[in-house]
């Protein structure tokens, strides 16, 4: 998902700004190259700090999180590495794809050393005749972002922890390349188990898929996000309405089925 928003305060900044460009990256493949024409691409006088214009956007992305009570993202020197190499490409052969090198955030997150549970990525790119600051481009970077539903459920998910951010400008085009990388590392990852202790089949959903643990077995789950379970009793189970409850396992629990002498079927975390 792209979009394309004007900048600049005067008419005449408003004629000689090019249109910027966002795109956000989860799982699903899109690719875009775009001709970036006769811009020139003379290097500004007095051109933006890129290295403040990065952490002005961390800045601005930690206090957007905050406002939606969403917890700090932290730095992480992978991420990092991995958004500013591919801000370079992107700045280097004026494409604008989140595969434009032909890899997927993922791919360019991992070989950067990266193991994830959750890669997103947004990107975008920023052209103005006049020049920025690096407080003008930076906020110009995040509020796209922010006015753009995909980008900004990005920059909110609540189950990412990190990020790194990179920018680079273009001496083809003139243009200014941002990159995102929000993730949450394989460590933070949530493995829980499903005990099942009684002499028949119990079934239930975990995040809106079915399973089945057989009798007097143990089935191991590994999420990347707060998992979300619920059983479901068949009608001669006669289930309590405690034991239909949803249940929200925690990193390393046990939810353990079991049956009393009574026929009550019960669950309880470990």
């Amino acid at each position: 998902m792209y979009q394309l928003l004007w900048r600049g305060g005067l008419m005449i900044a408003w004629l000689l700004a090019q249109a910027p460009a966002f795109g956000q990256r989860i799982q699903e493949v899109h690719s875009e190259n775009t001709d970036p024409g006769n811009i020139p691409a003379t290097e500004p006088k007095n051109g933006p700090d890129l290295a403040k214009v990065k952490e002005l956007i961390l800045a601005g992305t930690n206090e957007f999180r905050s406002q939606e009570k969403r917890g700090k993202l932290k730095v992480n020197t992978q991420l990092a590495a991995a958004a500013q190499s591919f801000a370079d490409y992107l700045a280097r052969t004026a494409k604008f794809s989140h595969t434009a090198d032909g890899k997927e955030p993922w791919d360019r997150t991992a070989a950067a050393g990266y193991q994830h549970c959750i890669i997103l990525e947004n990107i975008a790119y920023e052209y103005n005749s006049v020049g920025y600051s690096a407080d003008e481009l930076a906020q110009s970077m995040v509020r796209g972002w922010k006015e753009s539903p995909g980008h900004r459920r990005n920059m909110l998910d609540p189950d990412v922890q990190e990020i790194g951010v990179g920018v680079a400008r273009s001496a083809k085009t003139g243009r200014y390349y941002g990159v995102q990388d929000f993730g949450r590392p394989k460590s933070a990852g949530i493995a829980f188990k499903v005990s099942n202790q009684t002499d028949a089949a119990v079934a239930y959903t975990l995040d809106g898929k079915s399973f089945s643990a057989s009798p007097r077995y143990t089935i191991t789950h590994q999420r990347c996000r707060p998992p979300e379970l619920r059983f479901q009793w068949s009608s001669e189970m006669s289930a309590t309405d405690a034991a239909r409850q949803t249940f929200h396992p925690r990193d390393g629990g046990n939810l353990i089925v079991r049956k009393t002498q009574e026929g009550v079927w019960t669950v309880s975390s470990e």
